[in-house]
């Protein structure tokens, strides 16, 4: 019977005891350290993966009116594969209609229709729209048809049509719900004398325009609606909310991926502001990215605590604060997330060479809060600040983006 000797085996030779122990749990340790390196590569390889990479355009969106009980939208939806190498499927396709008027619209009544372009998928009578695949970096469209009849006046007195085109792509992540916006305006401003206001050694005038759009471009704007009422050494403030508008800066919630970074980080921030949300956030995120949210955050809070607030969005950047979230502006804007704008100075220095104008894009609020950014040459940015503490503009629906500012 073999004996053992101090921690050695005796009998076949001498063998140290733990042996097959130890053998055994390096080979346990190497293969958990192998299966944690596949998963880790699988995992990396999915957040490399594109899913059903897409991109939503539309193109020559209008409103016509061939008589006068009827009214006519119609535009086409381009839908693009970004991915080189999968198809893409496009599926379930609904429009849906908003229309936005100064009266009831009980007397109208609305049919939408949609319809491929492509030759393999043709429309269907029964108005089902047939799903299709999209080719590697390939494109597709389809038309959207909106027929509203009722009576003229009523017809008359729509202002703006939100179209919501809801769809889905299906590929390598699944179904996955994706939907278009197009905002259409359907009358210009009704003109109405100039109320110009005497607001702190300036005049103030607040103008009136139409709904903007992203079809909107933001010199047209003020050549259009401001200079008939201008003179030279005026300045016009744009708002910041209707510039990110009209450059398209808008997100509806539902196209908002959410990440577990926005999820577990929003109750941190405050109730009451756009970036209490975890779309609200996500927003934020998408744009300057977790990490520096997160070092703002960490950093801001002890500096709060200290009784030095406003770290957060010294450190995180403008667009912290120009977020506005869900109801933060006028329908139909208010179902959406709106950035804040891209280029204040160059929209800005644009103003200035096309119309001789100062031009400033200005964030006011009700609480006598107001930032200015991008200011043209030549602004007086103290004069500006005090003919806008009081928010000339408004904060509802006055739709009066733009405010022409007089030094007295």
């Amino acid at each position: 019977m073999p004996g053992v000797l101090q921690g050695w085996s005796v009998g076949a030779g001498l063998q140290p005891i733990t042996s097959a122990p130890m053998g055994i749990a390096r080979k346990a340790a190497a293969v958990a350290g192998a299966g944690v390196a596949a998963v880790g590569a699988v995992e990396a390889l999915h957040r490399r993966a594109p899913g059903n990479k897409a991109a939503f355009s539309d193109e020559g969106f209008a409103a016509t009116r061939p008589s006068p009980d009827h009214l006519r939208l119609h535009g086409r939806v381009v839908v693009r594969n970004l991915i080189p190498d999968r198809e893409v499927m496009l599926t379930d396709v609904t429009p849906r209609v908003v229309l936005l008027s100064d009266a009831a619209i009980d007397g109208l009544t609305t049919r939408v229709t949609v319809a491929s372009n492509d030759p393999n998928y043709p429309p269907r009578s029964d108005g089902h729209f047939t799903a299709y695949v999209i080719h590697p970096a390939d494109e597709t469209s389809f038309e959207v048809d909106v027929d509203v009849h009722g009576p003229p006046a009523d017809l008359g007195a729509l202002y703006a049509a939100w179209i919501d085109v809801r769809m889905a792509t299906y590929g390598g992540e699944g179904p996955r719900p994706r939907s278009h916006h197009v905002v259409l305006s359907l009358r210009d401003a009704e003109p109405t004398p100039p109320r110009w206001r005497d607001i702190d050694g300036a005049r103030v005038l607040p103008i009136l325009t139409h709904l903007l759009t992203p079809a909107d471009d933001p010199v047209a704007v003020v050549q259009k609606y401001a200079t008939p009422h201008a003179q030279p050494g005026d300045v016009v403030a744009i708002g910041e909310t209707p510039l990110a508008i009209m450059q398209g800066r808008f997100r509806h919630p539902d196209e908002i991926p959410l990440s577990w970074f926005a999820k577990r980080f929003s109750p941190y921030m405050s109730g009451e502001g756009s970036l209490g949300t975890a779309s609200g956030l996500q927003v934020l995120v998408d744009q300057v990215g977790a990490p520096r949210v997160l070092f703002a955050l960490g950093a801001g809070f002890p500096m709060k605590a200290l009784g030095a607030p406003g770290w957060f969005y010294r450190l995180v950047g403008d667009q912290a604060r120009l977020v506005d979230d869900v109801t933060g502006t006028l329908p139909p804007y208010d179902q959406f997330v709106v950035m804040g704008p891209e280029d204040a100075e160059g929209v800005c220095a644009a103003v200035h060479r096309a119309t001789g104008l100062g031009a400033v894009v200005a964030d006011a609020n009700n609480l006598g809060k107001v930032d200015l950014m991008g200011p043209s040459t030549g602004v007086d940015e103290a004069l500006v600040k005090r003919a806008l503490t009081s928010n000339p503009a408004g904060n509802g629906a006055e739709t009066t983006p733009l405010v022409l500012i007089r030094p007295m």
